[in-house]
């Protein structure tokens, strides 16, 4: 209930998002007809537009269509119809003669009844909402969040998420529109189609349509997100991190240490592939104290949990502790066992681990972050939850209560890695992709990939990066279609890690001048092996700062995601 109400909320923030913004004037443009008494245009505008949100995303998620599809098709698509609307507007005689050319008076006649008087009444409004959708549906975490984590896991659920952050956007537009219109209504030269004002808002449409279609809006979109006083984005990522759990916002707890009510903890579900242990159950756990961790390998906010797990277990594994960590995939590698195990020998870790490639233990526990501890009392009962990084002294202090101890802490005192304004994870594949600054051509090669022009590396802004060369885009990752491909990130962190997937290829990491052989662990001399399918370390420079690195990305190899840290 609470993630329905944050998606709602989201959707009313998203109409102060930098990629919304540039385009409000059209929907306010769009909604002032060309008669007094034509009240309906706002309202059908929102309709379509949130008709056009919810049918673009289950296009994406339910169909294979759309992952070889252009990018640059979708901004064709819609700054395509703007700027045909703004031609229109400018030249009103073009419409005119659009309608009879398409029989589309005899279409109005038949469908709403009313004839001559509809046909600019209805169309056009829809074909804004229609234009606006794939623009608006990229706007928002919370939209990305329940995309890429709600969907799979639960259609049904995910179908209402959907429908709630449609429906608070395209509320918010409507109150935005009325009261434009109503402002503007005022004047009666803003009625007539002939008069300046109308051939101003046809000129805007084609503005704006030009701008989508070159990709300009993002340049747009980046400053205006640079010199805004707020975040609109680092807002709602504060209402999905309040969504925490729901034992976490209940009733107050009478210990100092242990921060949930007691509550039967959840069985195992169809859980599998079971590394370091016979497959266990917590029934089969009676009697010890067992941590859930929820992890995932490529994650480096788990990674970074390890340590702190492993030292645990070898404290106090004699004492009854039993660590399980539950690995819940969140790329299409990530199911792979022989991946999962390949991982946990190299991480060093002893402590059970098993698959949950289904999601089914994840949704028992209500989870929703990586990584996430449930502590486990000799009951089976939950007593302490701990959501993201950080608090491992708490954690540790949980642990030992629960084993009735009073010890020495093993767990030093942490700060995690994050700076203010550092750059947030950034997803490559379409179905998270932002701030992409890149033109690509609208015909794919013969074998599906398509070719990037790259922003030069002095023009990109800040949290943007570029392709160049040839690329095949999917729903999770980008691959390099050839050699030569390029991959350009100006970012503002201290580290940088790449999930990458390959098979042994040299793909070379650069850097700008001031920051030559500040590489991370994992590309020595500015040069990484990309041999499996995991998180590389690939820049650590001295200190906090904004730099851009440049890969030189080889045939095959595949990006998903690059994580920051400072």
């Amino acid at each position: 209930m609470l993630l329905l109400t944050i998606s709602f909320a989201a959707g009313i923030l998203t109409i102060l998002a930098p990629c919304v913004l540039p385009v409000l004037p059209v929907i306010i443009g769009g909604s002032v007809g060309s008669t007094s008494k034509d009240k309906v245009r706002p309202y059908i505008i929102a309709t379509a537009l949130a008709t056009s949100i919810i049918l673009f995303t289950l296009l994406l998620k339910v169909s294979s269509w759309l992952v070889n599809l252009s990018p640059n098709v979708l901004a064709i698509f819609s700054g395509g119809l703007i700027l045909l609307l703004g031609v229109v507007s400018i030249i009103p005689e073009l419409w005119e003669k659009l309608v009879v050319a398409l029989n589309w008076q005899a279409m109005s006649q038949r469908w709403l009844g009313n004839g001559e008087r509809n046909k600019d009444r209805y169309i056009g409004p829809i074909l804004v909402g229609i234009a606006l959708g794939p623009v608006f549906a990229s706007c928002s975490p919370t939209y990305a969040f329940i995309l890429a984590s709600v969907l799979p896991r639960s259609f049904i659920a995910g179908l209402f998420y959907l429908v709630a952050y449609s429906l608070g956007l395209v509320l918010t537009l409507l109150v935005l529109s009325l009261a434009g219109r109503r402002y503007i209504r005022r004047f009666g030269w803003a009625i007539d189609t002939r008069s300046w004002f109308r051939r101003g808002i046809g000129i805007l449409f084609v503005l704006v349509g030009l701008a989508i279609i070159t990709g300009h809006q993002v340049t747009a979109e980046t400053w205006i997100a640079n010199h805004l006083p707020f975040d609109e984005s680092k807002i709602e990522q504060t209402l999905l991190t309040n969504d925490s759990h729901p034992l976490l916002n209940a009733q107050p707890v009478a210990s100092d240490i242990l921060n949930v009510p007691a509550t039967q903890a959840p069985e195992f579900q169809r859980l599998s592939n079971w590394i370091n242990s016979k497959p266990l159950t917590l029934a089969s756990l009676r009697g010890k104290v067992v941590l859930v961790d929820f992890w995932t390998y490529s994650c480096i906010n788990c990674l970074r949990t390890v340590p702190y797990l492993e030292k645990w277990y070898q404290a106090y594994q004699g004492d009854g502790l039993v660590i399980v960590g539950v690995n819940t995939p969140e790329f299409a590698f990530e199911h792979d066992p022989n991946n999962v195990r390949a991982a946990v020998r190299d991480l060093g870790i002893t402590y059970p681990v098993t698959l949950d490639n289904d999601y089914f233990t994840w949704n028992a526990y209500q989870n929703n972050s990586w990584p996430a501890d449930y502590l486990v009392d000799r009951n089976g009962y939950l007593r302490y939850v701990a959501l993201g990084e950080g608090d491992y002294d708490k954690t540790e202090s949980a642990i030992q209560a629960l084993l009735g101890l009073n010890s020495q802490l093993q767990t030093p005192t942490y700060r995690v890695p994050i700076t203010a304004n550092q750059t947030p994870e950034t997803y490559f594949g379409i179905a998270r992709q932002s701030g992409l600054s890149s033109t690509v051509s609208s015909k794919p090669n013969r074998d599906g990939s398509y070719l990037y022009t790259a922003t030069p590396v002095d023009r990109l802004e800040p949290n943007t990066w570029t392709l160049g060369g040839n690329w095949t885009v999917s729903q999770q990752a980008i691959t390099a279609a050839t050699d030569g491909a390029t991959l350009s990130f100006k970012f503002s962190s201290k580290d940088v890690y790449a999930v990458a997937t390959g098979n042994g290829q040299k793909m070379a990491v650069g850097l700008e001048d001031n920051s030559t052989n500040q590489f991370g662990a994992d590309a020595p001399m500015g040069m990484a092996t990309i041999a499996a399918s995991r998180l590389y370390h690939i820049v650590s420079l001295k200190q906090f700062g904004v730099n851009t690195v440049t890969l030189h990305v080889p045939v095959g190899v595949s990006l998903y995601t690059f994580t920051f840290g400072s």
